[in-house]
């Protein structure tokens, strides 16, 4: 599959990593090209690199992994156009830090999922990986096992696409519902964090125990 990715930092580069292992072809979108040179020869050719409408696309499937406070402006100066029918892995939180404390900057009624959905209609928005830090995201090795990744997303083939993704980066797949359910999968971001920032270690994800 050729997978666009929206964004350049290491969420970006985890998950690019992540589909070249897999065998996928990845283009990057960054305002910068130029500093992802060195990233671009390390990764070997099923790697490339091009402006966010580029990696758009080339994109069968699309990711977001800008910053949550820029991704509706990055998908308004791509144009909805460009994501039209594409399954588009979200993996964006709306995130402030202001006054040096990271909340969320939407909730309860609304969320950046769904605003996201929103902005590009004729979209599958699967909203996933906004729960964990970019390390654990491909090959988790935990001594519980596999942790779950919740999904939310409208389209069924969509999800199924996704859940088809993650299983093969190593994780178990709980599917919360319809993208509206990105109300409930934002805030574990913060408290994935709250626990990494009280315990001093980053090393942890979430599980789902069925009985």
């Amino acid at each position: 599959m050729k997978i666009g990715i929206l964004g350049s930092g290491s969420v970006a580069q985890t998950l690019a990593a992540g589909f070249v292992s897999r065998g996928h072809d990845v283009m990057l979108g960054t305002r910068d090209a130029k500093k992802l040179a060195q990233w671009q020869a390390d990764t070997g050719a099923k790697a490339s690199v091009g402006s966010f409408a580029d990696a758009a696309a080339y994109g069968e499937v699309i990711v977001l992994a800008t910053l949550g406070t820029a991704t509706l402006d990055v998908i308004g100066q791509i144009g909805a156009a460009a994501f039209a029918g594409k399954t588009v892995m979200d993996a964006t939180n709306p995130l402030s830090h202001d006054g040096g404390e990271l909340s969320l900057t939407l909730g309860f009624s609304d969320s950046l999922g769904e605003q996201i959905q929103r902005a590009i209609p004729d979209a599958h928005v699967v909203k996933v990986y906004n729960s964990v830090g970019a390390p654990l995201m491909v090959d988790p090795k935990l001594p519980g096992g596999p942790p779950d990744m919740f999904i939310a997303g409208n389209d069924a083939q969509a999800k199924q696409r996704v859940t088809t993704i993650v299983e093969a980066f190593g994780w178990g797949v709980v599917d919360a519902g319809g993208i509206e359910a990105a109300r409930l999968l934002e805030p574990l971001c913060i408290l994935w964090v709250d626990y990494g920032v009280r315990t001093g270690t980053w090393n942890h994800a979430f599980k789902l125990l069925r009985g």
